[in-house]
C-alpha cells in the first residue's frame, strides 16, 4: 500500500511550536489570535491555518487530556489549572462568537440595505433639484 503524505502536513515540531506560543499568550492574558499571528510568522503558514489547526486538532486534545482524572494529580499546580481555565474560557468565547456571528452578519446586511436605499434617495433628490 502506497500512502501519500501531503506536502503541507503539520509536523509534531510545528504543533509543539503552535501550542507553546498560543499557551504563552493565553497565560499572559493576551488573545489566541495574537498567538496565531506570531506562530504564522515562525511557521510560514497563514494565521487562519494556525487557528484551524489549534481549534480542530490541538485545543480539543489539550482540554481532554487535562480533564482526565487519571492524569490529574490530587493537588493541581496553579499553572496547569490556570491553563485549563483559560482554555475553557477561550472555548466559551469562541462558541459565543460563533453563535453571534450570524446575528451580527444579518444586522449588518440590513443596515447596508438601508444605507444603499438612503444613498439612492439622495441621488434621486439631487437629480430632481438640477
Amino acid at each position: 500500500m502506497n500512502v501519500k503524505i501531503r506536502k503541507d502536513s503539520w509536523t509534531a515540531d510545528e504543533d509543539n511550536i503552535l501550542k507553546k506560543i498560543v499557551l504563552e499568550k493565553i497565560e499572559k492574558g493576551l488573545t489566541q489570535i495574537s498567538g496565531f499571528e506570531e506562530a504564522s510568522i515562525l511557521l510560514g503558514r497563514s494565521k487562519q491555518a494556525c487557528a484551524f489547526r489549534w481549534n480542530k486538532n490541538l485545543r480539543p486534545f489539550l482540554i481532554k487530556k487535562e480533564a482526565t482524572p487519571k492524569e490529574t494529580p490530587l493537588k493541581e499546580s496553579s499553572g496547569s489549572s490556570s491553563i485549563q481555565n483559560h482554555l475553557e474560557l477561550a472555548m466559551e468565547s469562541y462558541d459565543e462568537m460563533k453563535q453571534s456571528y450570524a446575528q451580527i452578519s444579518q444586522e449588518y446586511n440590513l443596515l447596508k440595505r438601508d444605507y444603499e436605499q438612503l444613498v439612492n434617495w439622495v441621488k434621486q433628490g439631487i437629480t430632481q433639484i438640477k
